[in-house]
Parts: C-alpha cells; sequence; structure tokens
C-alpha cells in the first residue's frame, strides 16, 4: 500500500469531505502522527471549516490492503471530537462502512 501520509490522502480527505457537506469551504490545518490502543501507528489529519473541525484518523490493517479511517467532528457546541463515520481507504479513495448514530 502506498505511504498514506502526504498529498494523496489529504487530497482523498477533501473530495470525501466536499461529498458530506458540500455547503462548507474546508482548509487543511495539520497532520499528526499517533499510535492507536495496541501500539499501531496511524495518521490524523484536521480540516475546519467555519462551522466545524473534522478529524480523520487513518489507521493501517496488518493485511496492507487497505486503511481504517474514523472521522470525528467538533464544532462550537461540543468541546470534545464526536465520531461521524467509519471509512476504509483503499486505491487513494475513501468509502462510507458506517456511519454512528447521532442524537
Amino acid at each position: 500500500m502506498e505511504n498514506q501520509s502526504g498529498s494523496t490522502f489529504q487530497h482523498s480527505c477533501l473530495s470525501f469531505i466536499e461529498t458530506l457537506f458540500p455547503d462548507e469551504s474546508f482548509h487543511f490545518l495539520e497532520e499528526s502522527k499517533a499510535t492507536d490502543a495496541f501500539g499501531q501507528p496511524g495518521t490524523q489529519l484536521f480540516f475546519s471549516s467555519s462551522v466545524r473541525t473534522l478529524k480523520f484518523s487513518l489507521l493501517e490493517q496488518a493485511h496492507q490492503r487497505y486503511a481504517r479511517v474514523f472521522v470525528s467532528e467538533k464544532t462550537s457546541d461540543n468541546t470534545f471530537f464526536r465520531r461521524l463515520l467509519e471509512a476504509t481507504y483503499e486505491e487513494g479513495h475513501l468509502y462510507i462502512d458506517h456511519v454512528v448514530q447521532t442524537e
């Protein structure tokens, strides 16, 4: 699998965001490296609009065929990031696996 950090994943996220929130204009904030509870390395990308901040957490899978992506949002109404959906990142594209039930 290609290196997930950098512009390919970032462009995939921005295209994905445009589909989810077509009326908002997002810009890239930052990228950070993180380790999950099992010690697996991951990448986090943050994007912001005037309404919300989105965090894309990418975790590579042991089989290397695709990566799991968790998308969370933070708005002025919630202080912490709240998970919106889970997706799969494969061959440069994000695919929604399921949407997390929201109130």
